[in-house]
């Protein structure tokens, strides 16, 4: 009957243990470690366990969970300072390739911008040597009529002057004759009459390019000539004789100054074709140089097409690591928290056992 009595006594002290400590615990009831602590601790007073072995074993547990907390804390640590790390790489990169997609556009902007000149420049140079080459062919047209018309007019005042030398040997004849009147034979006649014909056709060629002052001595020679194909009058053969000799000098003045403007003339024409010729080399080197850059131009444009697609794509791919590096720090940041809270609350559960332990033994 003893027995029984002191076994109800344990019992009951055991029931009073572990509804003292499941108070103690109250506020921790829902937390997974706090029911595991407590069912411990109740094996152990079942099996009539020492509470100095049992604030043993909590204490080593304590430590543990304080080791583990100082663990994961250092390991968060590790991770924040890898995390920012990181993150500065990527925001790294996405400035620099921020920096190069602007480069590159403003590039393409500028390169756009001077690809527009240099079109306008080679229409204008286009245009410059086709109105060179028109003008190349046009000063060449005008220095093959130039000595066309000069030849023609050089050789009708060589006829001209010649026609007049033989007419004035033709009247030197007659006048060394020394006769007053002369019977004139029917060859002196046709002679007079050939030169008076001549003289009428030089005068009519002349006409179109000799002065007027010496086409006012042609009238007078034809009418003295045909005044002598009836009679020779000494005085009008020496006036006709005169005439002519003025004329020849008249003829040979033109022909000179014919011969002067014509060496004047293309010489400028000339240099005009020089200078034309000049032109068309500048021209075509300009025209050579603005299309090469062009197509250097267009070559950097299709190649700056690629890199700003790349840089936009580079742009957006970093901008979603750095998003996704953001929502996984987040994460690791907020798991942490709970796991820190957690293990302080193990820890103040841990305490409390500790505590009650303790109190049970000052008891």
């Amino acid at each position: 009957m003893k027995h029984i009595i002191v076994l109800a006594l344990i019992v009951c002290i055991y029931a009073t243990s572990i509804t003292e400590m499941t108070d103690k615990l109250a506020q921790y009831g829902d937390h997974p470690f706090g029911k595991s602590i407590v069912n411990l601790v109740s094996v152990n007073m079942k099996t009539g366990g020492s509470l100095n072995e049992l604030k043993q074993l909590l204490q080593q547990i304590k430590d543990e969970l304080i080791a583990l907390t100082q663990l994961q804390d250092q390991e968060n640590a590790t991770f924040t300072r890898r995390s920012q790390v990181d993150l500065a790489k990527l925001q790294a990169t996405l400035e620099q390739a921020q920096a190069d997609l602007d480069n590159q556009r403003q590039e393409q902007s500028s390169l756009n911008n001077e690809l527009t000149t240099l079109q306008t420049r080679v229409k204008e140079d286009q245009a410059a040597l086709d109105r060179n080459s028109r003008g190349s062919g046009d000063a060449q047209s005008r220095l093959d009529a130039e000595n066309t018309d000069f030849s023609a007019k050089f050789q009708d005042y060589s006829d001209a002057i010649l026609a007049c030398k033989e007419a004035q040997r033709l009247l030197m004849n007659l006048r060394g004759e020394g006769a007053s009147l002369i019977q004139l034979t029917q060859d002196t006649k046709s002679n007079l009459l050939q030169t008076k014909e001549n003289f009428q056709k030089i005068k009519e060629i002349l006409e179109a390019h000799t002065k007027k002052s010496s086409l006012t001595l042609f009238q007078p020679i034809i009418e003295g000539l045909a005044e002598m194909t009836t009679k020779v009058n000494p005085e009008t053969l020496n006036n006709v004789l005169s005439l002519v000799a003025r004329l020849i000098t008249a003829l040979q003045e033109g022909q000179d100054q014919l011969e002067t403007n014509h060496k004047t003339q293309v010489e400028n024409l000339t240099r005009l074709g020089d200078d034309l010729r000049n032109e068309k080399q500048t021209l075509q080197v300009s025209l050579a140089t603005a299309n090469n850059r062009l197509k250097e131009i267009q070559s950097r444009l299709n190649e700056l097409d690629g890199l700003i697609n790349i840089s936009n794509a580079l742009v957006e791919v970093t901008q979603l690591n750095i998003q996704d590096a953001n929502r996984i720090n987040e994460l690791e940041d907020s798991e942490y928290s709970n796991q820190k809270v957690s293990r302080q609350t193990e820890i103040d559960i841990v305490d409390r056992l500790i505590e009650y332990i303790n109190q049970k033994l000052s008891e």
